[in-house]
């Protein structure tokens, strides 16, 4: 009987779990990657991931759920997906990528932001998309299968499938050919 096969995890990645944390034998971690799950919390990884170097995935509480052959370039950031992040086969998420799952209040002036209420939404990256170099994803958003987010785009609204969308904020320039 053979052991069983085990993550591609670097010696500098740490990974602090209380929660559920599942990562296939297929996943492949790099150095100095950051995964912080709290006990409340869930980030299971599908089959064939990559974590390049840097990553930080900090879920203190609420979950993440990525789909097969997702990428995760170096120095992406995934911030309290308390309301869910779920990712689709095939996304690449470029260097310097951010996906916070929060927003702080600032409403009530009254009351230093830091102890104001924070809204939580879920996002989702549907099959298929690519999201380019340092992009901000916004709690709330979806962005639909087949789609382009352009380098440096602050994504604040969802995007429909098939389309091409960068700025600031950011907005559907045009639609991908479909076969």
């Amino acid at each position: 009987m053979g052991a069983q096969p085990v993550p591609s995890i670097h010696p500098s990645a740490v990974l602090e779990s209380s929660g559920r944390l599942i990562l296939p034998s297929t996943s492949h971690i790099e150095a100095g990657c950051v995964i912080s799950i709290g006990p409340t919390a869930r980030l299971q990884l599908g089959e064939r991931n990559t974590l390049y170097p840097q990553v930080v995935i900090r879920i203190k509480e609420g979950w993440m759920e990525t789909g097969r052959e997702v990428s995760f370039g170096p120095g992406v950031k995934i911030y309290e997906t308390r309301s869910g992040l779920q990712i689709g086969d095939h996304c690449m998420l470029a260097a310097g990528v951010c996906i916070s799952g929060v927003q702080h209040g600032h409403a009530d002036p009254s009351r230093p932001m830091r102890e104001q209420p924070v809204q939580a939404l879920a996002v989702v990256l549907e099959e298929d998309v690519w999201i380019g170099m340092n992009a901000v994803i916004q709690p709330g958003v979806t962005i639909g299968a087949h789609s382009v987010i352009g380098s440096g785009s602050v994504v604040t609204r969802s995007i429909p499938a098939w389309s091409i969308a960068y700025g600031v904020p950011c907005r559907v320039q045009r639609q991908r050919p479909r076969n």
